[in-house]
């Protein structure tokens, strides 16, 4: 036998043996259920930044504590996310430097909450205050 047959033989067998695994039973155990999934809004919040930037505020504020508990901190960044979003965008026309200076800001809660690190949550919100009073002082 060549070593060509051979592997081609060697081919056809791993195949078929690869082929008939493939065709095994599958059992569902009932036994086994999941949770149902929390049902998340897709509309982003309206306001203007005046409105929103407390609303924001208030939500940075719980990330802390959602994180350390580990008490739907997904949830709770996807909140922030969502008022950040409604607001960004105003906060962009108005003071485009300014908005530039929230983004890093935002990206440091969202690392809070991907890394569990309340800490940087605290700083977020601290950090955030302090650009949101800047903000609504020279564009109340």
């Amino acid at each position: 036998m060549s070593r060509h047959s051979f592997l081609a033989a060697l081919g056809v067998t791993v195949t078929l043996a690869l082929g008939a695994t493939s065709c095994a039973k599958t059992l569902i155990d009932p036994s086994v259920t999941t949770a149902p999934a929390v049902a998340t809004t897709t509309t982003l919040p309206t306001g203007t930044p005046a409105e929103l930037l407390p609303r924001l505020l208030l939500e940075v504020g719980k990330l802390s504590d959602a994180i350390g508990d580990n008490d739907h901190k997904g949830e709770q960044i996807a909140i922030v996310d969502d008022y950040w979003n409604a607001v960004r965008p105003a906060i962009a026309k108005a003071d485009g430097v300014l908005a530039l200076q929230f983004d890093p800001v935002i990206a440091l809660c969202q690392r809070a909450e991907q890394f569990n690190r309340p800490a940087d949550a605290d700083k977020c919100f601290r950090n955030l205050t302090v650009l949101s009073n800047a903000f609504l002082a020279k564009h109340p």
